[in-house]
């Protein structure tokens, strides 16, 4: 058969229009649920995928530092002035340098005294210089000023409000997000109820709004410890943006971003179609070996349940960011397994109107697994090694495990890296 000439100009415009339609088939679904806007994005982002390569600016501690030694490093942050604050849990010490990687000082001691912390689970740097170390049980801010003179200490909740246990923290200006747990004894003998929640605090300690709840039954004589039910993923996996905007995913295993207002009303909720993974058999064997040593100390038989699937968003690494410019940046379960040699960690990036603009690969040494990523700035990023065992350490038996890979004996490190195209 014969098929009549088709001119340019047509085929330019039929390659056009299909063009459109793809990009309009890629565009996120937007609609109201129970008052509050849903941006529904497909897999796919808007730009692609966009490769920085990690160029390291410097490093403080691991095996070739003779001077600085880590413990237990949950946290870094940085202020307005590029200075990185690292918090050590074991030596209840937070560790300053300046941003060419220099140690000035040290901030907080040992002790319960004005500006000493016991084992602190968390920090947060404000804009007047300020440093708040977060103590867990009971739950207290102790806060020093720039140079490590007492400024206080503030006490979560009130009069008749019961003791708060505190996990986690973000702070930008007046907006303090912190997360933790109430308990409360039962009816019966052996039941304790647990209130896990994830709030907005004044600086009177006093809660203001609570973002995210969950509860739980601890029967101390038919334990059973369910990783899904007692770690939500709203205790690590939030942030508060430079302009008081706030995340959090409260659903493991929902591709979901919940975004709230500067006034603590919902802002919109982002969500992306998103394919579950699996931990690893030796991810899984770890983990739970690190809730065995905990709850192996206490005097009562239980039964445990770990998780096989990976969270949606990964909460142990703190997996979301409000970066200067209004965007997200969220470290999905798959965007720190299975990736190709010399890939260390994926990143989705969204927009301020919860767009899906594009994928961030980070190119660069390291084990976004088990290594923390804390962004210091527009184009650089601190990297902190042995991260995940301190997070976890908590909950297991208070010290760093070794296993069977080498990388668990490796001295605890913090690299600055600078990204580039």
């Amino acid at each position: 058969m014969n098929f009549p000439s088709i001119p340019r100009t047509v085929l330019l415009l039929i390659c056009l229009v299909l063009l459109t339609q793809a990009a309009l088939a890629e565009s996120p679904v937007r609609e109201v649920i129970n008052g509050v806007p849903h941006v529904k994005n497909s897999s796919t982002p808007i730009e692609g995928v966009q490769s920085l390569c990690m160029n390291e600016l410097w490093r403080v501690g691991g095996e070739d530092d003779e001077e600085i030694l880590f413990g237990i490093t949950p946290r870094v942050c940085t202020d307005d002035k590029g200075q990185v604050y690292v918090l050590d849990s074991q030596l209840n010490q937070v560790l300053v340098f300046s941003p060419d990687g220099e140690f000035s000082h040290t901030l907080f001691r040992e002790g319960e005294g004005p500006g000493e912390v016991r084992q602190p689970r968390d920090m947060f740097v404000l804009g007047d210089g300020s440093v708040g170390a977060l103590q867990s049980f009971p739950g207290t801010t102790v806060l020093v000023d720039g140079k490590g003179l007492p400024a206080g200490r503030i006490r979560a909740g009130g009069p008749g409000d019961g003791l708060y246990s505190l996990l986690g923290c973000e702070a930008q200006g007046d907006h303090t997000i912190m997360s933790g747990l109430t308990q409360s004894s039962g009816s019966t003998p052996g039941i304790s109820n647990r209130t896990f929640f994830l709030s907005s605090f004044g600086n009177d300690g006093q809660e203001i709004h609570r973002y995210c709840e969950s509860k739980a039954i601890y029967d101390f004589g038919a334990m059973h410890y369910l990783e899904r039910e007692h770690i939500p993923t709203f205790f690590f996996c939030f942030d508060v943006g430079t302009d008081g905007r706030f995340c959090v995913a409260p659903d493991r295993d929902a591709y979901a971003i919940h975004v709230f207002g500067t006034d603590g009303q919902p802002e919109m909720v982002i969500e992306r179609d998103y394919e579950p993974i699996n931990r690893s058999d030796q991810e899984y064997a770890e983990f739970r070996q690190t809730l065995d040593s905990g709850l192996s100390t206490a005097p009562f038989e239980y039964k445990l349940t770990v998780e096989r699937q990976a969270a949606a968003i990964a909460y142990w690494q703190r997996g979301l960011h409000m970066r200067e410019d209004g965007s997200i940046w969220a470290l999905s379960g798959r965007g720190i397994r299975e990736l190709p040699d010399g890939v260390f960690a994926v990143f989705d990036v969204f927009d301020p109107s919860g767009e899906f603009v594009k994928q961030v690969e980070m190119r660069g040494h390291g084990n976004a697994l088990k290594d923390g990523i804390f962004f210091a700035g527009p184009n650089r990023i601190l990297v902190v090694k042995g991260y995940l065992e301190s997070m976890r350490a908590p909950f297991g038996n208070g010290t760093r495990a070794s296993g069977d890979d080498p990388d668990d004996e490796t001295p605890l490190a913090v690299i600055c890296y600078q990204l580039e195209t």
